[in-house]
């Protein structure tokens, strides 16, 4: 039975915090949606349990352990069947430690389609690469699949996953949380501009997107927008004594 040493549960307790956050930004979907984070030893991965939504991940005790090949080594509760996203991204993506993959609405619309973001706002341009999987709408739930998956991702950090949802990575959990609501906030915006057939005036170009990219995609904005989000769960859902409570969204 594999159990987290103090640091893994220290970063757990940090995993549990981005479940929640995800939840309230937009990512919940009833008890679907799963977070993953590689342990230290390189060997397995910890991964949401099954059977709660985001939202209701309050520590390490709602998070399982599991081997490359889906064997659950530790932790109570049952595992998703969508492991094979984590184990197979996680294999073939050494620089990615945090693995998602969640239903937010406006970017899953926007999975029916080939991905491609408008500046019409600087939300557009906190993006990096997005990556396009149109292999099957299906869950993902063997490792030929999860495979196929990663191989679509390639050095990208997000992915859509065509008529199904998005998958989200990164080095650290601020980083992987950051860039999967960015997403949201950016498909947002591009399904209000869609919807009343927008006609701009001036659209920045490719050079101007770049300047804009490196200014707000930097650490120090990773960092700050990180903790902004925490202060904004912890005013919204804290007990009286400072415990987590559990985030239940308002997706329709």
């Amino acid at each position: 039975m594999e159990k987290p040493s103090d640091r893994m549960r220290d970063q757990l307790e940090q995993l549990a915090l981005a479940c929640r956050i995800l939840e309230m930004e937009g990512h919940g979907d009833l008890a679907q949606g799963h977070l993953s984070l590689r342990d230290d030893s390189g060997d397995f991965f910890w991964m949401k349990r099954n059977d709660i939504g985001l939202g209701e991940v309050i520590g390490p005790q709602d998070f399982v352990a599991l081997s490359f090949h889906g064997k659950q080594l530790s932790g109570s509760g049952r595992s998703h069947s969508e492991w094979p996203i984590h184990s197979e991204i996680l294999k073939a993506r050494p620089d990615v430690r945090i693995v998602a993959h969640s239903h937010p609405q406006f970017a899953c619309l926007l999975t029916a389609a080939e991905p491609a973001f408008h500046p019409y706002t600087i939300e557009a341009d906190k993006l990096t690469r997005i990556g396009f999987f149109g292999g099957t709408s299906a869950l993902i739930n063997d490792s030929e699949a999860g495979g196929d998956v990663a191989q679509a991702l390639g050095a990208a950090d997000i992915l859509f996953l065509a008529n199904h949802g998005v998958v989200f990575c990164g080095a650290t959990v601020a980083e992987a949380v950051c860039r999967g609501i960015f997403l949201e906030r950016a498909a947002r915006v591009e399904v209000m501009a869609a919807a009343v057939d927008l006609k701009w005036r001036r659209l920045p170009d490719a050079e101007e997107r770049a300047v804009r990219h490196q200014q707000m995609i930097g650490p120090g904005h990773i960092d700050q927008t990180w903790a902004y989000f925490q202060r904004k769960l912890a005013a919204q859902y804290s007990a009286a004594d400072g415990a987590p409570r559990p985030v239940f969204g308002n997706r329709i």
